[in-house]
């Protein structure tokens, strides 16, 4: 079959079993699988694909039709300007928490100096685009998964990057006792409430519970991060936080009264404030919210 054919057929297939943008993903599969790039595809379009090749192909489409993740069909996901290992042991990185990197990046100089956390790393994707962004930031990236640990070891290596990074495992600050306080602390929290996971997207019943749960409400995780994260921050740092469509307001209202000032807010694609910052103030005591 030509590569044309195998696109076409493979379009085709995920079309029918309601992938929204199957043509773009026929086209990633191919790309994978032939390691060509996009502009190959159509300029040898009429070029015969490998028996072995095109066996490959379709398997992960069938794969695909059963709305497993495409990501960890081809164990890898973009990020930015990163192309990152990924498996179903982390979370995939999203468009939307690169808005997250972007917002640190409006707030310090890409010559500073400065050391950061990075709380529940997953794959490593937002530590990893900040050390690129930041050459002279040092970056400690803690997850409660040593498998995903694992992924994001292999993803600074990948880049280079091992000798700015300290891997912890632990759940939050829990690993932390005693260290010394970090410029930046950033964290994409599970947030899903018990009423989102009765409207999962299919995809998301394939990812790790643990990185999407945030409890009854959502807000679990950011009830613990808001008044934990001053005694780790130094004077003046900065708490970075996405948050879930909806959440930003009452984020927000904590992050206040819990003494930290400069609140900002950054929207998603879609107009939502994805993304909540604030600057620690050490003249307010902190509290602690149910």
């Amino acid at each position: 079959m030509t590569r044309a054919a195998l696109l076409a057929a493979g379009r085709d297939a995920l079309a029918r079993a309601g992938i929204g943008e199957a043509k773009e993903e026929a086209e990633r599969i191919l790309e994978n699988v032939l390691k060509a790039s996009k502009a190959a595809l159509f300029l040898d379009a009429a070029k015969e694909v490998a028996p072995e090749a095109e066996r490959h192909f379709l398997r992960i489409v069938e794969e695909r039709k059963t709305r497993k993740p495409l990501a960890y069909l081809l164990g890898e996901a973009c990020f930015g300007e990163e192309i990152l290992e990924v498996s179903d042991r982390c979370l995939i990185p999203r468009p939307e928490t690169e808005i997250l990197v972007e917002a640190l990046a409006k707030q310090l100089a890409p010559e500073r100096e400065f050391s950061f956390l990075d709380l529940g790393t997953g794959s490593g994707a937002i530590a990893i685009a900040l050390m690129r962004k930041f050459p002279l930031s040092k970056g400690t990236l803690s997850d409660i998964s040593e498998e995903a640990l694992g992924i994001a070891r292999r993803n600074l290596g990948r880049y280079g990057l091992e000798n700015r990074a300290l891997l912890k495992r632990g759940d939050l600050f829990g690993a932390f006792a005693g260290e010394e306080p970090w410029d930046v602390v950033v964290s994409n929290p599970p947030y899903l409430s018990e009423g989102d996971f009765r409207n999962l997207q299919p995809e998301l019943a394939f990812e790790p519970r643990l990185a999407l749960d945030g409890g009854t409400d959502g807000f679990d995780f950011y009830r613990r991060i808001i008044p934990e994260a001053r005694r780790y921050l130094k004077p003046g740092g900065f708490l970075a936080l996405e948050a879930g469509a909806g959440q930003a307001d009452q984020v927000s209202k904590w992050l206040q009264g819990a003494g930290y000032d400069n609140i900002l807010r950054f929207k998603d694609y879609l107009g939502f404030d994805r993304v909540v910052m604030a600057r620690i103030n050490e003249g307010l005591n902190g509290k602690t919210y149910h």
